[in-house]
């Protein structure tokens, strides 16, 4: 079998491309990006504040985020330090470099490293497109905020506000009619927790 030969030398720099996750955030629908809000009062009186849709963490009201996540594009810079070759391997070359530990630390396979940033860059670039793609989780959601980025904030929390209070309507009635026919005073005891757990999930 012919010997295996590596791009690289010890002593080479080298740039890796690689990816990262990264949150985005898609534009505002309703500050149109100012991240602003300005108020005017019935006196005549003008307040400015933040913009509630996107200076907001919306545990509650998922709809309402615009927040996504993406691969981001990473190219680093790099020292070979050492060369490894397995014939065995289904990347045989792979090296460690001086920034990231010889001999113990991160081993960089060959295919991921490149003789220069422009290289590094665009191949960064081409895997991260392909990554946010591919990884399922990351394109729904992705899909999911982008469907809701226009939603206008009065209707979103009308609606929330709106199912909020019907649950809680109904979870009422319910325990109406329960303690009505409660004949024992561990009898109520027991709708009054069953109403308490219905309100509170």
């Amino acid at each position: 079998m012919s010997e295996i030969q590596t791009r690289f030398r010890i002593g080479d720099v080298v740039f890796k491309a690689a990816t990262v996750q990264d949150s985005k955030q898609h534009p505002c629908p309703d500050c149109l990006g100012s991240r602003k809000w300005t108020a005017t009062s019935p006196a005549g009186g003008e307040y400015t504040f933040e913009c509630p849709r996107c200076s907001t963490r919306f545990q509650s009201h998922d709809a309402l985020c615009l927040t996504y996540i993406v691969r981001s594009p990473s190219v680093a810079k790099l020292t070979i330090g050492s060369i490894r070759v397995d014939t065995a391997d289904n990347n045989p070359v792979s090296y460690m470099c001086r920034e990231t530990g010889i001999g113990s630390g991160t081993i960089h396979y060959e295919h991921d490293l490149f003789a220069t940033e422009e290289e590094a860059t665009a191949a960064a670039n081409l895997r991260a497109a392909k990554e946010t793609a591919e990884i399922d989780w990351i394109s729904k959601l992705y899909d999911k905020t982008l469907s809701l980025s226009d939603y206008q904030l009065e209707n979103a929390v009308t609606a929330a506000t709106r199912k909020a209070r019907i649950d809680f309507e109904v979870a009422a009635d319910n325990l109406i009619n329960d303690l009505d026919e409660s004949e024992t005073r561990g009898d109520v005891r027991a709708r009054v927790d069953e109403f308490k757990k219905a309100i509170a999930a």
